[in-house]
């Protein structure tokens, strides 16, 4: 859970943001204010992940409370106007909506922090054994160790683990850029394995979970080069 905090003085802004959080699953609304002034003390004592900050605001405005405090968490600025996107940006703002802010909108910037937010994190621990899928209206935190295999279809793909089945729009290709190279292994231009998961291997076919999945031609020989290794 991303630990997020909500700013602004408008309180149906506030409402609407708090709202929207409340429907991600995996954001998690820690503290509201509606001053900038009020905000910057709760944050220079207890960090969080992601900041919801309106722009306009009396006293001490979005903007200035950025630059306050020492590191910023990922910030998303919300303003009714648009002429405050240089600055905002200038910040290193990870997102900039204009309001009335709308569900479709929020989502896609959650999607696009989540993100940004696994990168960093990836790139600082070495370590990229979880990813997000995008699974109906929420945003799905996988573990690579816990997926059986994937399964490629026409506009979809069925991600197969030992709790369930994830139906997630995207590509096979896409899936397969976020898992570990060491661990998975394309075998059809249908499926990816997880090596660790392969019960038996019998003419073409690999058995997981009682599921036949077929070895093509086109990637034998790399399968059985990452067989080898274990």
């Amino acid at each position: 859970m991303l630990k997020c905090v909500v700013i602004d003085d408008d309180e149906q802004s506030r409402k609407i943001l708090e709202h929207f959080i409340g429907l991600t699953s995996f954001l998690d609304c820690t503290a509201v204010f509606s001053s900038g002034t009020e905000a910057l003390s709760y944050l220079l004592q207890s960090p969080v992940d992601v900041l919801y900050v309106d722009i306009d605001m009396p006293g001490l405005s979005g903007i200035e409370l950025v630059k306050a405090l020492p590191q910023p968490p990922v910030t998303i600025f919300t303003t009714s106007h648009t002429n405050f996107a240089l600055a905002a940006f200038e910040l290193d703002a990870a997102d900039y909506l204009v309001k009335p802010i709308d569900f479709a909108r929020f989502t896609r910037s959650a999607a696009k922090i989540s993100e940004r937010i696994r990168n960093k994190t990836v790139n600082e621990s070495g370590d990229s054994d979880d990813f997000f899928v995008k699974v109906n209206n929420k945003m799905v935190r996988l573990s690579a160790a816990d997926i059986w295999f994937i399964e490629g279809l026409s506009d979809y793909v069925l991600i197969h683990t030992e709790q369930r089945q994830y139906v997630v729009d995207t590509t096979l290709k896409s899936i397969e850029d976020k898992l570990p190279d060491d661990r998975f292994v394309r075998v059809h231009r249908s499926y990816i394995v997880n090596i660790s998961r392969i019960e038996s291997i019998e003419d073409n076919e690999i058995i997981i979970k009682g599921k036949e999945i077929p070895i093509s031609r086109t990637y034998q020989q790399d399968f059985f080069r990452k067989i080898r290794k274990l």
